[in-house]
């Protein structure tokens, strides 16, 4: 692990970005931020990231798309990637939504509307780092 741990933020959305970003940077992990799935899977290869946080709608290459290709690469394919998404809160889209992306090797699902406090601390348990 690096330290501080180093997240990779695979999103388009600019405010979605910052947002996150200033909240984990605060909480002590060094971020890394791609525009789309694309450079976000070059950026993988180059940083190795101890954690990927990964939107789902992106042009380009969407998040199925890229850990995908994440998943397919002997460089990436043990990375640690959460889903992020703006989709549906009703809860059997969720429930949905949370299968799907654990049949494709996310370890967990995030809303973007999640509370900033507890993204930090979901964040630092799938590190395995103290809460």
């Amino acid at each position: 692990m690096h330290n501080p741990p180093l997240i990779l933020l695979i999103d388009d959305e600019a405010q979605i970005r910052d947002l996150y970003s200033t909240k984990l940077q605060s909480a002590g992990f060094e971020i890394v931020q791609a525009v789309n799935g694309m450079i976000g899977f070059e950026l993988a290869k180059q940083k190795n990231p101890d954690l990927i946080l990964l939107d789902m709608r992106m042009p380009v290459m969407d998040g199925a798309e890229t850990i995908m290709k994440l998943k397919e690469d002997p460089a990436t394919k043990d990375l640690k990637v959460i889903f992020l998404t703006a989709l549906s809160d009703r809860p059997e889209h969720i429930s949905t939504d949370v299968k799907a992306a654990k049949e494709v090797g996310a370890l967990d699902y995030f809303k973007k509307d999640i509370d900033l406090n507890e993204l930090v601390d979901r964040v630092r348990g799938h590190l395995g780092l103290k809460q």
